[in-house]
């Protein structure tokens, strides 16, 4: 019966299908990568570096879906951000990725990240998918259910391998508090009544004029 029950539960776990690149990303990231990570800046590498340096073969960037953000359960954790991400290896070692955003075939625009954990990361077998939290700058690998970080931003959120589904509270949570920021306090709410106290004044001040001339104006009783 516990047999049965863990395969039905394995079995209702969210799926993650992301796609194929289209094959003109993938000859721009053949042609264009290497040229692109060697002109790109804040390497820390010598020249002579950059000169070996490859660009692996892209994969898709997945991001948090809303439903996910939004707690529901059994939800798709995440989804095709449209971007697209490969190792870069510097004599054989990981040092980094290369990202580029992309409308279907067309290149669009594209970032160089020097990362050796998420180079690494990117060379290891590719039975898990790259997952960027935008907010955090954090990347992470969701391998099936598992859900591992990989830069130090992800580190500083999650420890350690968590069930991703464990993992969506927190995402949750965090997500809430920073898209419902504290309201104002009160005394700071009455700048937007000055409007309505001012016209209220003038209009006072008009009336007292106005009854002022009439007043004066009346007809005298002998």
């Amino acid at each position: 019966m516990l047999a049965a029950l863990a395969v039905v539960a394995l079995a209702a776990l969210p799926g993650v299908e992301l796609p194929d690149p289209p094959a003109p990303v993938v000859v721009w990231f053949e042609q264009e990568g290497p040229g692109v990570v060697q002109t790109s800046e804040n390497s820390g590498l010598p020249p002579e570096q950059l000169v070996s340096v490859e660009v692996g073969v892209p994969t898709a960037v997945g991001t948090w879906s809303e439903e996910f953000l939004a707690g529901r359960s059994g939800a798709d954790p995440v989804v095709p951000s449209g971007e697209w991400i490969a190792p870069i290896t510097v004599e054989g070692a990981g040092s980094g990725a290369l990202v580029a955003a992309a409308d279907g075939p067309e290149v669009l625009d594209h970032r160089v990240i020097w990362d050796e954990d998420l180079g690494e990361a990117l060379l290891s077998p590719q039975d898990a998918d790259p997952v960027l939290e935008a907010e955090i700058s954090g990347w992470f690998r969701l391998a099936g259910d598992d859900l591992s970080p990989v830069t130090a931003e992800a580190r500083d959120v999650l420890a350690g391998t968590i069930a991703v589904a464990d993992y969506q509270p927190f995402l949750v949570e965090r997500r809430g508090v920073e898209e419902n920021p504290a309201p104002l306090p009160e005394a700071q709410d009455n700048t937007q009544l000055r409007p309505v106290l001012v016209t209220a004044g003038i209009v006072l001040g008009v009336l007292a004029v106005v009854g002022t001339i009439v007043w004066i104006r009346r007809p005298e009783v002998s």
